[in-house]
């Protein structure tokens, strides 16, 4: 038996290299057509295959998943001069040498410092666990009783809430989002920090360049500046070889103002999440509100951005007002800087302390080995766990690749819901319907690893608001079943396994 399978493996690995090789020779022969001379193709060839090896290499002895490199070597192999372009532009790591000498503080560590230490006896508490083990892993401030926290669904509450509370500021007004537009909503938002920063606030905007730069008019923006909003503009992006970053984005959406008051959550600055987009019309999605001392750590968040963007350390006092808000409060971010996957080691100590249920809603789902491993382990202990997706996705890559990862949650018991015809955009994570994170991270790789995210993680009141309002968009949705799932047809399976293929690359 073992001969046969010897001989088996033998002859698929025989089929392997010689396609391989009959794929080099064709595209050797499609060089051979461009180059008169000889020499210079085979100086041309041999210098790809030479780098080719070299980042093959450079893979292989990467600490991570086989999974994560297999998919890069095999179109390293298959196509060197497109896979070696491709790797530099879209798979190096994040740059993070040069930290050390143009962004010290950074590299350092040192706007932890500004975290808040407090004395918690966190074994006392039945979700204390949680939030020690964020304390130990992030070194962010944990909140106690001092930070009130409100849950808003969608732009229509969000827009509002935010413009009013735009409007009271005295001093200063931080706003950072991923996507910005110059669009009704956008206008209507961008006119009041106009207006304010001509009246002696100081108003600081950061947008990502990849998200926002295509949406934005050159001269309305000018009329920002003019009027004394200062600017940043996160890692402006140029398609190279030399440019490392350009495959990572500011996806965080974070504002704060005169220190009182903070958002986050996943709305962007932009007609859509105010339900004006034809495409989309209503669009789901949620943020939070949130007022007291815990306001510091969104703060923190921004003003470390701004020095990564201009060099600049914003020197604004912590407000620390303390609002009576009996509960947990505490803001995390990662990045692929110095805090890569912290979100998702606070994400799997969450979903590990389930007891009784676990509520998961994002846009995009693209299950890493990890969160799959813990998602089976609590279903099969009798935790309930209830995912809400999209039932309209605004990529159908994404959405085909989301919808590859449903046969194997139901097949283990968890339930999972559609969105009635609905784009489903909040990132939320609920826990025993007593702790929960709302943010700007979705469950997948790239808000795991790559985007620069921020969340909020909390255990109040406002928990049973978030649960309130998920119970509500079950009523708006179409359970997924097994029986009807297994139903779809050979034409959608291959659609989506295909996509699944390269859902680690999305």
């Amino acid at each position: 038996m073992k001969r046969i399978f010897v001989i088996i493996a033998l002859g698929v690995v025989g089929l392997f290299v010689y396609t391989i090789t009959l794929l080099q020779y064709t595209y050797v022969s499609s060089l051979a057509s461009i180059f008169s001379s000889k020499t210079v193709l085979y100086l041309l060839t041999g210098f790809f295959w030479l780098l080719s090896l070299t980042i093959v290499i450079r893979i292989l002895l990467k600490p991570t998943y086989a999974y994560n490199k297999s998919y890069w070597i095999l179109i390293i192999v298959l196509n060197p001069i497109l896979g070696v372009f491709l790797y530099y532009i879209f798979a190096r790591d994040f740059q993070t040498k040069k930290f050390w000498k143009t962004r010290p503080l950074i590299a350092q560590k040192a706007f932890l410092g500004l975290e808040e230490t407090s004395a918690i006896d966190y074994q006392s508490y039945e979700y204390g666990d949680i939030f020690k083990f964020v304390r130990t892993t992030t070194n962010r401030a944990i909140y106690k009783d001092d930070t009130y926290v409100e849950i808003i669904d969608n732009g229509d509450q969000f827009f509002p809430k935010l413009m009013e509370e735009l409007k009271k500021a005295v001093d200063y007004i931080f706003m950072e989002f991923y996507i910005v537009k110059n669009d009704e909503i956008g206008v209507q938002v961008l006119d009041i920090l106009k207006d304010k920063a001509s009246k002696g606030v100081e108003v600081y905007l950061i947008y990502d360049h990849f998200g926002s730069n295509k949406h934005l008019n050159r001269k309305y923006m000018m009329s920002l500046k003019k009027a004394g909003v200062k600017i940043g503009v996160f890692d402006p992006q140029t398609i190279s070889i030399f440019n490392s970053n350009v495959n990572f984005r500011n996806h965080r959406k974070a504002i704060v103002i005169d220190g009182k008051s903070g958002f986050v959550g996943g709305m962007n600055l932009a007609d859509e999440y105010n339900h004006g987009d034809p495409k989309f019309g209503f669009w789901r999605d949620t943020h939070v509100m949130i007022q007291g001392n815990g306001v510091s750590s969104i703060q923190n968040v921004f003003v470390k951005d701004w020095y990564y963007i201009t060099g600049d350390v914003l020197d604004k006092p912590l407000d620390k007002t303390k609002v009576n808000f009996p509960g947990f409060f505490t803001v995390i971010e990662s990045g692929p800087d110095f805090e890569n996957g912290l979100i998702k080691d606070v994400y799997l100590k969450m979903i590990t302390k389930a007891k009784k249920s676990i509520k998961i809603v994002t846009p995009y789902l693209i299950l890493e080995p990890e969160i799959m491993s813990v998602l089976k382990v609590a279903a099969k202990s009798g935790v309930d766990i209830e995912f809400l997706l999209p039932g309209k996705h605004d990529y159908f890559t994404v959405g085909y690749a989301t919808q590859s990862y449903y046969e194997q949650l139901l097949l283990i018991g968890i339930k999972i819901y559609e969105y009635k015809d609905t784009f489903v955009h909040s990132k939320i994570l609920i826990i025993d319907d007593k702790v929960a994170s709302v943010g700007s991270v979705n469950l997948d790789p790239r808000s795991f690893h790559l985007n620069f995210e921020v969340t909020s993680i909390f255990e109040n009141d406002a928990v049973k608001d978030l649960v309130n309002s998920f119970n509500n968009d079950l009523k708006k949705s179409d359970s997924i079943t097994l029986k009807e799932w297994q139903k779809r047809g050979i034409i959608i399976r291959i659609i989506q396994g295909w996509f699944n293929l390269f859902s680690p690359m999305f």
